[in-house]
């Protein structure tokens, strides 16, 4: 990160890891921020309903990788911005309630609309062992099988 308080200064990459070990609530993750503050609705429900705590650790990570490729640093009013959420693929129905897993995409809202930049997307990789989730954010080009809006 650039070490400014809230300027941009893109990376190339961005990657966070979030240890999960011994905690039992998703509270724990974020320590005095509001859980409701740093994960939108539509997170808290993929998240909640029958996931385990790396779910949560894995969404947590993908919103701080991207804040590292954005040169920003995390605050629980950024994090909110960063929207981690499961790109449905056309077999499935595309609601909150699919149990599929499908590739995480990345939307930026708030005072982040737009910071991914003309042409380009942001996109995760998470990865997770018994102890920590690791996401990986990139800034490519966009590809035409890219929806607008999900």
């Amino acid at each position: 990160m650039n070490g400014r308080s809230g300027g941009v200064t893109p990376n190339r990459w961005g990657s966070a890891v979030v240890g999960y070990e011994g905690f039992t609530r998703p509270h724990e993750l974020v320590g005095a921020m509001p859980l409701e503050e740093v994960f939108t609705p539509a997170e808290r429900v993929r998240s909640a309903d029958g996931r385990t705590l790396q779910h949560w650790a894995g969404r947590l990570a993908a919103k701080h990788a991207v804040l590292r490729l954005l040169g920003m640093r995390p605050t629980a009013e950024r994090l909110g911005q960063v929207e981690v959420l499961p790109v449905p693929t056309p077999a499935c129905r595309g609601d909150a309630a699919c149990r599929d897993m499908h590739p995480p995409s990345v939307r930026l809202t708030g005072r982040l609309a737009g910071l991914d930049g003309p042409g380009t997307r942001i996109r995760v990789s998470l990865s997770h062992t018994s102890r920590r989730a690791l996401a990986v954010a990139l800034r490519t080009p966009r590809l035409p099988e890219d929806e607008e809006d999900r």
